[in-house]
């Protein structure tokens, strides 16, 4: 990797199915105004003076930002600001940073993924954190997280262990690749990508774990035992490592394949106990495995808790749950919309989208739910092709709530622009209502296809859609307004 890159960001490359779908300027229309969807892990670890370190950790796609083109590139920006307030004596810790990212084209697709972190050093007690992350490009998008968090004291004469934290790698560090990646990056020697998801991805997952441990005796023997649980809480392997002690502190970190475990939430536990010391200390972490290859298991023997908490809607943070009813929404109707609008605790939220979808599950004798699948293809099919500068998700777009709602159409009819007529598209659904149309214009040639005519219940109607939208001589073009 070139050296260079700004404090504290790691790119990681992923494959481009399209190389370009826009090359107009993003900066020329308003974007969808929204939550930015981004993860975050807090992690503690001993500090200096009686402090103790409280590490933010993020990670976000390229696509969650605005860019302007400058003429350096296309260039996005996000500005972080960390509020903590200790609940007792009101004092304040703060910090501010800003991320850049830039593009040499008009980023469309999902290319990488933008990894840091930040320390903040505060004395030990229970705060109130506040974490905001507003996109510099567009003041309508932002992320914004509040939670209580009780920051623990390290610094005792017994053994402290630090957070659990998850790496996407973790590797050492020589003087030549010292130079080769941020200082945010680097610890003990190491080089830590963090993994604030929990997510472990593919069909031969591997979870990455770091740790450190405090107030050790040099000369004692640790054992240190790994545990991995399922949701139930049952353990599924164990692995013990003697390790000998040689300072005051000590690193620990290890790389636990999970080949052969299904989809689903678990928990990894580290515990240390010394030899010479007599102290026995452990912290755990949750993580999900997702495998395309491996579907979670339902066993019977599991209440209907236990199932939830094996569900991935169990992990999500707050943006990302809200996120989640926003995109099937379109499928719920009145009852349960007013239901999840009365909901505050994030629970209660996760809880409402695990029953939401297990009441769709055409066939709940399988081990996935083929509604929520295919809901799912037809958002990743929309984030490909419906992407456009009205609308960096195309899940959001006209033609991405169709086919989020009815499915993938059974036929589809496209006309390009014309010297006379705007691009239009036609979908036909056989199996719905005996045979409906939806028709979309793109009113400005940018992709973004808006639905002015359906024959479907409950949607517009507007039989005079070819002469009012797809005429050009009928639609003020100088303005370029358009109204359901």
């Amino acid at each position: 990797m070139p050296s260079g890159f700004p404090d504290g960001i790691f790119y990681t490359d992923m494959k481009i199915q399209l190389k370009y779908i826009l090359t107009m300027l993003l900066s020329t229309y308003m974007m969808h105004a929204k939550d930015i969807p981004i993860s975050m892990d807090i992690l503690q670890y001993r500090g200096n003076d009686s402090l103790t370190e409280c590490r933010i950790v993020y990670s976000l796609a390229d696509t969650s930002l605005r860019y302007n083109p400058t003429l350096e590139g296309y260039i996005g920006s996000l500005h972080f600001k960390v509020k903590m307030q200790h609940d007792s004596t009101k004092e304040i810790t703060t910090s501010e940073w800003i991320v850049d990212n830039v593009s040499q084209h008009p980023v469309v697709l999902h290319e990488r993924f933008l990894i840091g972190g930040r320390s903040l050093y505060v004395k030990p007690g229970a705060y109130s954190v506040h974490i905001t992350a507003m996109d510099m490009n567009d003041s309508n998008a932002m992320a914004k997280i509040t939670l209580p968090l009780r920051i623990k004291n390290m610094n005792g004469k017994n053994m402290y262990m630090s957070d659990l934290m998850t790496a996407m790698n973790i590797e050492s560090l020589n003087d030549s690749t010292k130079l080769l990646w941020s200082e945010q990056l680097q610890r003990n020697g190491l080089l830590l990508i963090p993994n604030p998801s929990l997510e472990c991805i593919g069909t031969d997952p591997t979870l990455n774990l770091y740790a450190e441990l405090y107030s050790c005796i040099p000369g004692d023997t640790l054992d240190i035992v790994y545990t991995i649980k399922d949701a139930a809480q049952r353990a599924l392997a164990e692995i013990p490592i003697r390790k000998h002690v040689i300072g005051e502190a000590i690193v620990e970190y290890v790389s636990i394949p999970l080949l052969g475990l299904p989809s689903g939430v678990y928990t990894a536990s580290m515990t240390y106990s010394g030899s010479t010391k007599k102290d026995t200390v452990s912290n755990m972490k949750r993580f999900y495995i997702v495998n395309p290859e491996m579907p979670p298991e339902l066993a019977n023997t599991f209440s209907e808790d236990e199932l939830f908490q094996q569900s991935e809607f169990s992990t999500y943070s707050e943006n990302r749950i809200d996120e989640e009813f926003e995109k099937a929404k379109c499928l719920a109707n009145s009852q349960e919309q007013s239901l999840w609008s009365a909901l505050g605790d994030l629970t209660a939220k996760q809880k409402f989208m695990f029953r939401f979808w297990k009441e769709k599950d055409p066939n709940t004798e399988t081990f996935v739910n083929e509604r929520l699948e295919e809901f799912r293809k037809s958002i990743n099919y929309s984030n490909t092709y419906f992407t456009n500068p009205q609308f960096r998700e195309g899940w959001r777009s006209d033609r991405g709530r169709v086919m989020r709602r009815y499915g993938a159409p059974t036929q589809v009819d496209r006309k390009y622009m014309g010297t006379s007529a705007r691009p239009y598209e036609s979908w036909f659904y056989a199996e719905i209502q005996g045979g409906v149309y939806f028709h979309f214009v793109d009113m400005r040639d940018i992709n973004n296809h808006i639905l002015v005519h359906s024959t479907a219940i409950n949607e517009p109607r507007n039989e005079r859609w070819m002469q009012e939208y797809v005429n050009t001589d009928t639609f003020d073009a100088g303005r370029g307004e358009f109204g359901r």
